[in-house]
């Protein structure tokens, strides 16, 4: 049996993290700041986001000033204003974001990854899968990566495997919830979505490498 790691929130295992980076960012350092250091949009209900994963869509403005606390003033009271601005809305923001020039480095980016985003999600998650911190600290992180993703909402169709995976959380059972993860894949086959595709995929075989 694989040994768990204890304090599965603090911080993420090192597998993880170079999942998230690779579906974040790209990677690491060099792609993230070639494309990400500004602004950008990434589509359908997204907001301006920058770092990694920072959706500013979904933060409260209070957040967004705790995040981005190092940026001059004026900065941080125009990223302020995107939160609650996703789709096309997001998409014009992110825009004007990039115009005035803001950019975050890569050494912030994963300071406020380490130390505000992480923390946030782990939390999330927590609530939303009952038992998730006792499972082995690589399945922890890929269900943290996919609530990074997807966000904790279990309403609807679309959500059923995410039900699934939180029935199957207190049972440890990984291959069912690699399972899961797979199944998920039908909401995007066919829609030019391969990214979330390939990270689903990612997602279950880090699981799987807990059996």
């Amino acid at each position: 049996m694989l040994k768990k790691t204890t304090m599965n929130s603090s911080k993420p295992s090192d597998k993880t993290l170079k999942l998230l980076l690779q579906y974040e960012v790209g990677g690491g350092k060099s792609y993230y700041e070639k494309y990400l250091s500004k602004f950008t949009w990434p589509g359908g209900a997204s907001g301006p986001t920058i770092a990694i994963g920072v959706d500013c869509a979904y933060y409260s403005q209070k957040e967004l000033s705790e995040i981005f606390t190092s940026l001059p003033k004026d900065q941080i009271k125009l990223i302020q204003e995107a939160s609650g601005k996703s789709g096309e809305r997001g998409k014009e923001y992110a825009s004007k974001l990039r115009s005035a020039g803001i950019t975050v480095d890569w050494d912030r980016a994963l300071d406020i990854f380490q130390k505000l985003t992480w923390p946030k999600f782990t939390k999330l998650a927590e609530k939303t899968f009952p038992g998730l911190s006792d499972l082995h600290s690589d399945a922890y992180g890929a269900i943290i990566s996919l609530v990074f993703n997807r966000g904790t909402s279990l309403k609807g169709e679309s959500r059923k495997e995410m039900v699934n995976i939180k029935n199957l959380i207190p049972k440890k059972d990984y291959k069912k919830i690699a399972k899961e993860f797979r199944n998920m894949k039908r909401i995007w086959i066919g829609k030019g979505l391969d990214g979330l595709l390939e990270r689903r995929e990612s997602e279950a075989k880090l699981i799987e490498s807990c059996v």
